[in-house]
């Protein structure tokens, strides 16, 4: 046997009776335990940095008021963070109109939800001047203030189918007033010496407002507007023209600042058949 092979010998038997050994079965499991240590302090660390163990839904907050939307957060806990408001004639003042992130989603708690919602009032608007000027461009001038015109008053005036006044709530306003965005006003439009006299337009299929429109560029008002079959809001909400008294006709006609009154119902099987988009573009 030469000399490297009983060093090998003695060497092996030297790590054979190590590893079995009492020592080296401590130093073992005082490694493991340092390990295993390291591990589970190192997951947790990161699981309590990531919270990756605490994440909710966000609830969908679409109708519901600011106050109720941060009760709502609160118990879910999240946080509310209004960022925007938009003035919505339809919604309620404080309404949640939109929300980042969207309802579903998944966050971690204590996550801000960026809310916008729908203004507490309407902004203010200085009224254009219109005097002496047609009645459809003065309509056109309003309408891009978002200002509504809700009767026409004909009077006798040099200055036919022109503006020849504007009040409100029985007060005379002037160029520079300052309104509410959405306001309603009257409008005084000259008829000349003898008194236009115009044709009736066709309303069917028109909604109130869009009715009121077109009358209105017609130098026209509304009168009675009665709901037929409307059980609900929602059903007056969607109501269409069916009916209106004077009817359309060629050879019908009325004065200006006249009204005609319109007949409304949510069974659009009630309308009569017509070309509902020739009679929109009027609108335009």
């Amino acid at each position: 046997m030469n000399f490297s092979t009983k060093v090998q010998r003695i060497f092996d038997s030297f790590m054979f009776k190590y590893i079995f050994s009492k020592k080296f079965a401590v130093q073992f499991i005082l490694a493991l335990a340092l390990v295993t240590t390291a591990i589970a302090g190192g997951y947790i660390y990161l699981v309590s940095y990531t919270e990756q163990d605490e994440v909710v839904e966000v609830p969908e907050l679409s109708g519901y008021d600011v106050f109720e939307a941060d009760a709502i957060l609160n118990e879910a806990h999240l946080s509310a963070d209004i960022v925007d408001s938009l003035y919505l004639p339809e919604k309620k003042g404080g309404e949640i109109v939109d929300q980042e992130p969207i309802g579903g989603s998944f966050v971690k708690t204590g996550r801000k939800i960026y809310l916008t919602i729908s203004r507490y009032g309407a902004p203010m608007v200085k009224l254009p001047n219109i005097i002496d000027q047609t009645l459809p461009l003065a309509m056109a001038k309003l309408k891009s203030y978002d200002i509504n015109v809700d009767q026409i008053i004909n009077k006798p005036s040099d200055c036919t189918d022109c503006v020849i006044g504007v009040e409100m709530n029985g007060k005379k306003l002037v160029a520079g007033s300052k309104l509410s965005k959405g306001s309603k006003i009257n409008l005084i439009v000259g008829e000349g010496a003898t008194g236009e006299k115009i044709s009736i337009p066709m309303l069917y299929g028109l909604s109130l407002d869009e009715a009121q429109k077109l009358l209105n560029l017609d130098g026209l008002n509304i009168g009675a507007t009665p709901y037929i079959d409307c059980e609900n809001s929602e059903d007056s909400l969607n109501a269409k023209v069916f009916r209106q008294n004077p009817a359309p006709s060629e050879n019908t006609m009325t004065t200006r600042g006249s009204s005609i009154d319109l007949y409304l119902t949510s069974d659009y099987s009630q309308i009569p058949e017509v070309n509902l988009d020739s009679i929109k573009s009027l609108l335009k």
